[in-house]
């Protein structure tokens, strides 16, 4: 199903870049939004169109606003055309929070309605309109504060779907995951990783610690919310640049800080060519994790 459904992605974006169907000029600021096709109207794999919508939110305005209008006009579907929202008409947007590069969405408790392709359709229709601004790269989805009941995954690229078929992955890579035990001890989760062409393996490997474990034995530690802005590794270095504002997400019990940061070092070290880990904070490197001392983990065990 995911290398069909991406293929028609991949030919609803070609056709898309020129348009699925023609709005008349209106005032406003011209913002692109994904909608689906009429069921039984798409012709040649064409699921997914962007449309010109205009909003009255200023191109000046800040991110967050922008990206607010812009789910929300999705949401309500198009002005015209046959065109139509992937939003059930009961969902509503609880928030839309933009930390770092990342946009983070909460619906109500409604969205768990969508399933399947249904709920497939929906991610990327928003995940497309979002990433569409300037200055959003990823977003991520809940339903009342919680991840979403149907879906594998919270967190979405628009890299991600612009894959058209398997044959575009460079590598995979099994690397071991660590969450929290039951017993209050750090597990290791295997996980089989997909690296395509313009992704790194530990920007994979982040991700998925971040969205939480799949085993329903295991708990996540890092906190909701907490934003990555960048990773590199250079000479066998992992270099984390995290976002300043996320650290204040750390629990207070330096217990819990120390597993959280064992948990992304031992996760990263299961990658047997990163030897060292560096943490940063908006570009500056940190010497401590809360208050736990960075050299803990610099260097693997």
């Amino acid at each position: 199903m995911r290398r069909g459904l991406c293929l028609l992605l991949a030919v609803a974006l070609a056709l898309a870049a020129a348009g699925c169907g023609d709005s008349p000029p209106q005032e406003g600021t011209a913002y692109d939004i994904y909608y689906l096709n009429q069921e039984g109207s798409a012709h040649g794999g064409d699921m997914i169109c962007s449309r010109q919508e205009w909003l009255d939110v200023d191109e000046a305005a800040p991110l967050a606003e922008r990206a607010a209008a812009v789910a929300r006009r999705l949401m309500a579907g198009p002005t015209g055309g046959e065109l139509r929202s992937p939003f059930p008409e009961n969902v509503s947007l609880n928030s839309l929070e933009i930390r770092g590069q990342w946009a983070y969405v909460d619906f109500s408790e409604e969205f768990n309605q969508l399933s399947g392709v249904e709920l497939t359709l929906a991610n990327y229709c928003l995940t497309l309109s979002l990433s569409a601004l300037e200055g959003v790269d990823a977003v991520s989805i809940t339903a009342q504060g919680r991840t979403v009941v149907q879906q594998p995954k919270s967190v979405f690229f628009e890299r991600d779907l612009l894959l058209s078929t398997m044959d575009d992955v460079l590598q995979t890579v099994e690397v071991t995951l660590y969450f929290l035990s039951d017993g209050g001890q750090l597990a290791g989760e295997k996980r089989t990783l997909e690296v395509y062409e313009g992704q790194t393996l530990s920007e994979n490997l982040v991700t998925a610690l971040l969205e939480g474990p799949e085993s329903r034995e295991l708990q996540r530690l890092i906190p909701p919310g907490f934003v990555v802005n960048a990773i590199r590794v250079d000479g066998g270095i992992c270099y984390i640049n995290l976002s300043a504002e996320s650290l204040r997400l750390l629990p207070e019990d330096e217990d819990a800080q120390r597993l959280i940061l064992q948990s992304l070092a031992q996760s990263l070290y299961s990658v047997r060519t990163i030897r060292g880990l560096r943490l940063l904070a908006d570009g500056k490197e940190l010497t401590k994790f809360g208050v736990i001392p960075v050299e803990e983990v610099a260097r693997r065990g």
